[in-house]
């Protein structure tokens, strides 16, 4: 017991002279290992999120939708032969929600042309949503983005607010009531794996009742 206690002492003192710590958690990439603010580095072909309003209209002109003879803009951000129901669903604009989900002020947006391959000459890892939104806004040509421009789900359109750049959050936990048809499968198939083990062992009882009622007689005579 006393030598792995000394180990760990030896461990522990070697760790403590050794060891610079420093607090990088929630500033990713921003300090190296002597507590230096490291060197911003440029970073080239970002996309970027979409950019969500309730009139085509009102897209930037460079996010104006534009497209081929005999296509038309669709919700999903691209142009198509014709724009169906299901690739009406795929509006990024929804952030993958539907029904109660999905909030009121959301239901009428949907997405400008979308903007890619971006340069942030000055990346910031540590808030790199923040750089990305500037960046993009920059190249879109919209000015003051910071009074005319809101985050899905913590803005909506209204007073100068004319857009809404589509950064979804993470989709909520879903609710079960089990009574899905996931769930009805699910306890079928186990419930049916149940039954069959409780007829095995019974049947395998049933099976064997002579040869324990022969091994306990022979047990008896041989005492």
């Amino acid at each position: 017991m006393a030598r792995p206690l000394m180990l760990w002492a030896i461990v522990a003192a070697l760790g403590a002279q050794s060891v610079y710590g420093f607090q990088l958690w929630h500033d990713v990439n921003r300090y190296d290992a002597y507590g230096n603010e490291c060197k911003l580095r440029e970073v080239r072909g970002i996309k970027c999120k979409p950019l969500c309003v309730n009139d085509l209209a009102r897209c930037p002109e460079s996010l104006q939708p534009s497209c081929p003879d005999g296509e038309s803009f669709c919700a999903d951000g691209a142009c198509h032969a014709q724009c169906t129901d299901a690739i009406q669903l795929l509006n990024p604009c929804h952030c993958s929600r539907t029904g109660e989900q999905l909030p009121s002020a959301a239901r009428g947006l949907v997405p400008c042309m979308s903007l890619t391959n971006v340069t942030i000459q000055q990346f910031r890892p540590w808030d790199a949503n923040s750089d990305i939104r500037r960046a993009c806004g920059a190249k879109a040509g919209i000015v003051d983005q910071s009074e005319t421009v809101a985050v899905w789900g913590n803005g909506w359109l209204g007073g100068d607010v004319t857009a809404v750049w589509a950064e979804c959050p993470p989709a909520p936990n879903p609710k079960f009531t089990f009574r899905e048809s996931y769930w009805v499968a699910t306890f079928s198939v186990n419930g049916a794996l149940v039954l069959l083990l409780i007829l095995w062992s019974l049947n395998k009882c049933w099976a064997e009742r002579n040869v324990r009622k022969a091994s306990a007689a022979t047990t008896y005579t041989l005492n």
